[in-house]
């Protein structure tokens, strides 16, 4: 079984918040938008040897009402089945059959267990219990023990970085046999370093022969997989091949810090022998090189068991699927969980989002608001200018994309997943007015109601950008660039191809850039300035 859901309320940061996990989640958000806070829900019912978990004055919600005489909290850990009806003929998953539900939907079933709080003037009671399908109590006096023995079948383990740990030995028990010669791939480290790394590696394999066995063996890779999760490790086939035949130090101080994480994280605790773990990791690249993060992740991704994640890394983020990524926004004292419905997308969308954001722009996706562009000119334009009207895109948390050659509608499609607000630019020829009227028909209703106010879409009145600067106040720069002797009779479309073939785009666009610096925010033309205040407060909305 997986822990398939968890619905919040009133605990610490979150007021309210219900994500969906899979077998590895990453969790995306600004700070305070409940990330830590839902690690720490899971971590207090799942986590600690002294179960069930009684919560605390500093477990209600942080931001609710002055003078209220009582809060509560609740949270519902949500456990399903691998598949449907393996729980009633699996021994190992029938000891819990009192608190098995079933469910007449996907015919799958599901473990709901409830772990609720209240406090008031004499201080904080809580309670455990278990809900059926139709969200009714399941009666019983054994729920503390049925609690107790769903955390050992699937433990909460928090990996750390090992040197924020002290105090830390390796495993006493069998370990002689472990790791033979590693003394000779140490031979250039300081006695402290090769203590600490063998320590690491013990640890490692000791824990991994003990309670990980089941490693997943190579599996072939389809196309669709290798576009939606690009240069992952995998294929480890036995973890003691590799523990032995390993001669990179690299790989050695890696693992051995993974075997310190998970000796502490496991912190003495009596795991059965066929756990599955779930695995919490918060921010694993904050200390990491992003080679080393490349190496860890993908050692930790062949660990058996659930992952939960939380990143700020766009390169990790490249490496897991689409739809293994949750992003968390806070709007209205309400966190929504956003996430991919991968079945709306084709092979060919999956590519182009892979190459144009997953690869070549993986932070996009950290952003609160997509300014989408034709080309590269407006890329450079639009930073600048805005920055003259007093905006910093970036700052505001906007990421300008070009669609030219990626399409609109894998990324519109993405955003609207994802729950990133966006706001698109298109040239005023016959291919813009298309992209125009096709992204219309992809408005979310909070989209359509900002749109028919002008909020979502921006149509240039001229054919180009070129043609849109040279009739709004910047015709001077490109007759200037144009250097011809004598164009009073030419039309504007010649000189503009002049000043383009002499400068290029781009060239022309930093041209446009220095003029306007010369002459203030003023002369950034209106309609530029009216659609970065509509992009700015689309920005603001997540803020």
């Amino acid at each position: 079984m997986f822990l398939e859901q968890i619905d919040i309320t009133g605990f610490r940061g979150i007021s309210r918040l219900s994500v969906r996990l899979g077998q590895t989640t990453a969790l995306i958000g600004e700070n305070a938008w409940g990330k830590s806070s839902l690690l720490r829900a899971l971590w207090s019912l799942m986590g600690h040897d002294a179960l069930p978990y009684q919560f605390v004055a500093e477990d209600f919600y942080r931001a609710a009402c002055d003078g209220a005489n009582e809060q509560e909290l609740t949270i519902c850990l949500t456990f399903r089945e691998h598949r449907p009806g393996i729980s009633q003929h699996s021994h190992r998953l029938n000891r819990l059959s009192a608190v098995w539900t079933h469910h007449h939907l996907d015919m799958f079933h599901r473990i709901h267990y409830i772990a609720k709080a209240r406090l008031h003037a004499d201080g904080v009671t809580s309670e455990h219990y278990f809900e059926d399908a139709h969200g009714t109590r399941v009666l019983g006096d054994n729920s503390d023990e049925l609690v107790r023995l769903l955390s050992s079948m699937n433990p909460v383990l928090r990996l750390r970085d090992s040197r924020s740990i002290s105090g830390l030995s390796g495993p006493t028990t069998d370990t002689d046999e472990f790791v033979e010669d590693i003394s000779d791939l140490l031979q250039d480290c300081t006695p402290e370093r090769q203590q600490h790394i063998t320590e690491g590696v013990h640890a490692a394999e000791y824990l991994l022969d003990r309670y990980f066995m089941n490693v997943p063996h190579r599996t072939k890779r389809s196309q669709r997989d290798i576009i939606n999760q690009p240069g992952v490790l995998h294929g480890l086939t036995d973890w003691h091949d590799l523990l032995r035949n390993m001669d990179n130090d690299t790989m050695q101080q890696m693992l051995s810090r993974i075997g310190h994480a998970l000796l502490a994280a496991h912190s003495g605790r009596e795991l059965e022998s066929e756990a599955r773990p779930i695995y919490i990791l918060e921010d694993p690249e904050s200390r990491l090189h992003p080679t080393m993060m490349s190496i860890a992740w993908g050692l930790i991704q062949q660990l058996p068991g659930q992952k939960i994640l939380t990143t700020n890394s766009g390169d990790l983020l490249a490496t897991l699927p689409l739809g293994q990524i949750r992003r968390l926004v806070r709007i209205n004292n309400t966190t929504r969980s956003y996430l991919m419905d991968e079945n709306r997308f084709s092979a060919d969308d999956l590519r182009k989002i892979t190459f144009h954001v997953r690869i070549n722009r993986p932070m996009s996706l950290f952003a609160r608001c997509w300014l989408l562009v034709e080309g590269e000119t407006e890329l450079w334009l639009l930073s600048e200018l805005a920055l003259l009207c007093g905006y910093h895109l970036p700052g505001e948390g906007v990421r300008i994309i070009e669609y030219a050659q990626c399409g609109y509608s894998p990324l519109i499609k993405l955003a609207n997943d994802l729950g990133i607000n966006w706001h698109m630019l298109a040239d005023g020829d016959e291919a813009g007015v298309r992209y125009i009227h096709g992204a219309r028909r992809l408005l979310t209703e909070e989209h359509q109601r900002s749109e028919r106010s002008g909020g979502g879409l921006t149509l240039l009145p001229n054919r180009d950008i070129e043609h849109f600067l040279y009739a709004h106040g910047f015709e001077d720069v490109y007759r200037r660039e144009a250097a011809l002797r004598d164009m009073r009779n030419l039309p504007v479309n010649k000189i503009i191809d002049r000043a383009v073939s002499r400068r290029s785009k781009p060239g022309m666009a930093l041209a446009v850039i220095e003029e306007a610096m010369q002459r203030g925010a003023d002369s950034v033309p209106v309609l530029l300035q009216k659609m970065f205040d509509r992009v700015v407060d689309l920005a603001r909305q997540q803020a």
